[in-house]
């Protein structure tokens, strides 16, 4: 379902990951839906890095972050289609989320650590949760 989102992104920050993950169809799952991964979310801790690189609908930039939450609402929330915000470019780290899918990830070093259900609001609310 993310596979365009990741190809797009691997263009523009060099990643060469493939998207094999735990996130591949299901062969016995005849709907043809993606398997949620969800790892113990407890475990997972990230840093907004700073500045921050955001990818909306195709357009990158970056902005000072500094803990500045409501900015980084701000500016996902012009987006349309998808946003990318960049936690690390040494790790291959990113969290994404495809507005029209209805879907948010979490990636790092190539692989998909979380697929959730939820627009922009959930997604932010599950990344604030994952930051400290």
């Amino acid at each position: 379902m993310f596979a365009w989102l990741m190809n797009l992104f691997s263009k523009n920050s060099g990643n060469t990951a493939g998207t094999n993950t735990e996130k591949e169809r299901d062969d016995n799952n005849s709907s043809g839906e993606d398997k949620e991964v969800n790892m113990g979310q407890s475990n997972l801790k990230i840093t907004i890095p700073n500045p921050t690189t955001i990818s909306i609908d195709g357009g990158e930039g970056s902005f000072d972050f500094q803990g500045d939450y409501d900015k980084l609402r701000e500016l996902v929330n012009q987006a349309n289609e998808f946003w990318i915000i960049s936690l690390s470019a040494s790790s291959n780290s990113f969290f994404q989320c495809h507005i029209g899918e209805n879907i948010y990830e979490y990636w790092k070093d190539g692989e998909m650590l979380v697929s959730s259900k939820g627009g922009t609001d959930e997604a932010l609310t599950f990344l604030w949760k994952l930051t400290y």
